[in-house]
């Protein structure tokens, strides 16, 4: 009886370890399903109707851009032409009425536009012994130059 008594034993043990790996299993399974179902559920519900394909805009030509637009800078002016050398960026400050522009030889400058272009004032404010590329005005009206060598 001993003998048989002990393949019952390790049975029941077995059996008690399937049952604690199933449970995980279960776990899982119903973590993963249980939100599939209800989206499932959701989009059944949901009263979506798709538009019509667009047969006819198909069937159009398409349009073709211009290559050239002869009247971009019409009314525009030149500033700061020949003072201004390899000009890469700009930032407007709307208080003071200046622009701020980086240049090829390390120079960020301020130009200060009057009534016509003859009387624009480009002076050298900043060297910053780089190349700034960028340039961007911060809260408190500071300019933040973005430097491609520093």
């Amino acid at each position: 009886m001993a003998t048989k008594s002990k393949p019952a034993s390790s049975s029941s043990s077995s059996n008690s370890t399937s049952r604690k790996t199933s449970w995980p299993f279960f776990t899982v399974l119903l973590t993963v399903l249980s939100p599939v179902l209800v989206a499932t559920l959701v989009c059944q519900l949901d009263s979506f109707e798709p538009a019509h394909f667009p047969i006819h805009e198909l069937t159009q030509p398409p349009l073709k851009a211009l290559k050239k637009n002869d009247h971009m800078l019409q009314g525009s002016e030149l500033v700061g032409f020949k003072q201004l050398i390899g000009p890469e960026d700009i930032a407007y400050d709307s208080n003071s009425g200046v622009i701020y522009t980086s240049c090829a030889d390390g120079w960020v400058k301020r130009v200060t536009i009057n009534d016509s272009v003859s009387d624009t004032i480009v002076e050298n404010w900043v060297n910053t012994g780089g190349r700034p590329l960028g340039l961007a005005l911060g809260h408190d009206s500071e300019v933040i130059v973005a430097d491609a060598y520093k």
